[in-house]
C-alpha cells in the first residue's frame, strides 16, 4: 500500500484515511444487507441455454439479467441474486430474467412464493426444460405454467433489427424486439397487447393474481423504458414505496444485525447530493447527527447508524 512517492503523497493519505474509516465501521460486523428484490440465476440454466439449436441466436440470457438489474438499480432497489429453489419469503419482489432450465421443485417454490403474498416477474423463454434439458410435459412455459396462469402456443422470434409495438389499456405504447410469443391467458389477465407483427392482438404482458400475490409475464424483450414501466407496476403490487426522491446514481442500502440498523449512502456522481432519511441517527464516518436529509458529497460514502 506504500506508493513509490512515499508517505508525503495523495495516495498514502487516502490509504490512511480509508484505514481510519474502516475502524469506525466496526459496529457493522455481523450485519446483513436488507434487499428488496431477488433476481433468480442458475448456472445450469445458463449453460443449457448456451447450447446450439435455440429458436433465436439474438436472445442472450446474460443480457436480460443485466438489463433487469440495471432497471432495478435505476429504481433504487437493492438486489440479491438467488437460486430458484432458495427460500424467497423475505423478498417482496422476485424477478426471473431468463431461466430456460427450471426444475419442477423450482416451479413449485415460485408458486408457493406467490400464493403466500409475493410478487413475481418472469421474462420470456423461462421454465421450458427440466434439469436434464428435456421439455416439461404439456404446453409451454412448463414449470411456470400454473404460477403464470397462461400457456404459450408458439414462439415467434423476430428477425434482427425488427421491432414490435405493444399497447396498454390507456393507449400508451412500448417497443419490444428479438422475441414475441402467441400467449393464451388461462386465468391471467392481459395488461399490454401486441399492436403489430404476427402476434398482433395477442397478449404481450400479463398479470396473474394467485393466492395472496401476483405473477407478471412479459413475452418480448423490452428496452429500458419498458422494463422501468413493468417493474413499476410490479413494485406497486409488492407494496414497495417509490423512491423517486433519490438522485440518480446515488445508492442507498440498509443493513441490520444485533448491533442495530444502518443506512449506507454511496454517491457515484461528481455532484453533491441530498438523501432523504426517514429516521434519526449518527453518521459513523463524521460523528455528525443526521435527520430528515443526509448530505452526501460527490464521490463519497456516508453510513448512518439509526437510533433504536
Amino acid at each position: 500500500m506504500l506508493p513509490h512517492a512515499g508517505t508525503d503523497s495523495r495516495v498514502w493519505r487516502e490509504v490512511v484515511e480509508l484505514g481510519a474509516s474502516i475502524g469506525s465501521l466496526a459496529p457493522l460486523k455481523g450485519t446483513r444487507t436488507v434487499a428488496d428484490v431477488a433476481v433468480l440465476w442458475d448456472w445450469q440454466s445458463w449453460w443449457a441455454q448456451s447450447l446450439q439449436w435455440r429458436p433465436s441466436e439474438d436472445h442472450d440470457p446474460r443480457e436480460r439479467a443485466d438489463a433487469f438489474y440495471e432497471a432495478l438499480y435505476d429504481r433504487h432497489l437493492t438486489v440479491d441474486f438467488a437460486h430458484p429453489e432458495a427460500d424467497l419469503s423475505a423478498y417482496p419482489l422476485v424477478v426471473v430474467p431468463a431461466l430456460y432450465l427450471m426444475t419442477e421443485a423450482a416451479g413449485r417454490n415460485l408458486k408457493e412464493y406467490v400464493e403466500n403474498g409475493g410478487t413475481l416477474v418472469v421474462s420470456y423463454f423461462s421454465g421450458i426444460v427440466d434439469e436434464h434439458d428435456a421439455v416439461h410435459d404439456g404446453p409451454y412455459p412448463g414449470a411456470l405454467r400454473d404460477v403464470l396462469g397462461l400457456t404459450v402456443e408458439e414462439f415467434s422470434p423476430l428477425l434482427q433489427g425488427d421491432l414490435v409495438r405493444i399497447t396498454g389499456p390507456d393507449g400508451s405504447e412500448l417497443t419490444g424486439d428479438v422475441w414475441t410469443e402467441f400467449v393464451v391467458p388461462r386465468s391471467a389477465e392481459t395488461v399490454w397487447t401486441y399492436a403489430d407483427g404476427l402476434t398482433a392482438g395477442h397478449p404481450a404482458v400479463t398479470r396473474h393474481g394467485l393466492g395472496e400475490g401476483s405473477a407478471w409475464y412479459v413475452s418480448t424483450r423490452l428496452g429500458a423504458q419498458g422494463l422501468d414501466a413493468l417493474l413499476g407496476w410490479a413494485s406497486d403490487d409488492a407494496r414497495i414505496a417509490p423512491r423517486a426522491e433519490l438522485p440518480r446514481d446515488v445508492e442507498v442500502v440498509r443493513r441490520t444485525g444485533e448491533s442495530g440498523s444502518y443506512v449506507f449512502a454511496i454517491n457515484h456522481t461528481a455532484s453533491d447530493a441530498k438523501v432523504p432519511l426517514d429516521a434519526h441517527g449518527t453518521e459513523l464516518l463524521t460523528g455528525e447527527r443526521a435527520a430528515g436529509r443526509l448530505a452526501v458529497p460527490a464521490g463519497t460514502v456516508r453510513v448512518v447508524r439509526l437510533d433504536d
